[in-house]
């Protein structure tokens, strides 16, 4: 029988509310043996008839207070045993709770990264979208300096350079074997 978190959660602090309740009657159980106690009226004279009767309540007393230490310990054994059942059951039902939030956690962590890989790979394509853009700007640029320069050069009667070409390269984006690249690429001045 599969359950879901919620019932187990439900299910698991229900549990750990009878554990608690039954560790706390122990406690008062074990509270209570340890308080037993048995008062002793020494006699007044120390006449047979009042040692005898002394002795007789003492052992009055010593069969009461017996009785009342067993029935303690048969209490505190019965809950015992009950809270020993319980706990392996709330053992096991935290067990099964524990490996379903541990599924839902691995589940969203792998959703998160294949969501992630999508958002990187459109970034990566936007870049490079962007880079193709700029190579085309920049050789339009360099087309511009190779149709202007000479006339500059004639105008200075000199030789002259009206655009100094000193970016090579320009960012990229690559797929690699186990993550995204982000590199640079050459770019061609010499095409058309």
């Amino acid at each position: 029988m599969s359950q879901t978190i919620p019932e187990l959660q439900t299910e698991v602090r229900a549990l750990q509310a009878e554990v608690t309740t039954m560790q706390e009657s122990r406690d008062k159980l074990r509270s209570q043996r340890s308080e037993c106690r048995v008062t002793v009226s020494f006699p007044k004279n120390n006449t047979p008839e009042a040692i005898a009767e002394f002795h007789q309540q003492n052992a009055a007393f010593g069969e009461q207070w017996l009785q009342q230490i067993q029935e303690i310990d048969r209490e505190t054994q019965i809950i015992e045993k009950q809270l020993q059942q319980k706990e392996a059951v709330l053992n096991y039902k935290q067990g099964e709770l524990d490996k379903l939030l541990a599924g839902k956690h691995w589940q969203e962590v792998e959703n998160h990264v294949h969501s992630g890989e999508k958002l990187l790979q459109a970034q990566a394509r936007r870049i490079n979208q962007a880079a193709a853009q700029l190579e085309a700007e920049i050789q339009a640029l360099k087309a511009l300096y190779d149709k202007l320069n000479p006339s500059y050069s004639e105008w200075f009667q000199q030789p002259t350079e009206i655009v100094d070409f000193l970016a090579k390269t320009i960012p990229y984006a690559w797929p690699g074997s186990n993550s995204l690249i982000l590199g640079n690429k050459e770019i061609d001045l010499d095409k058309k």
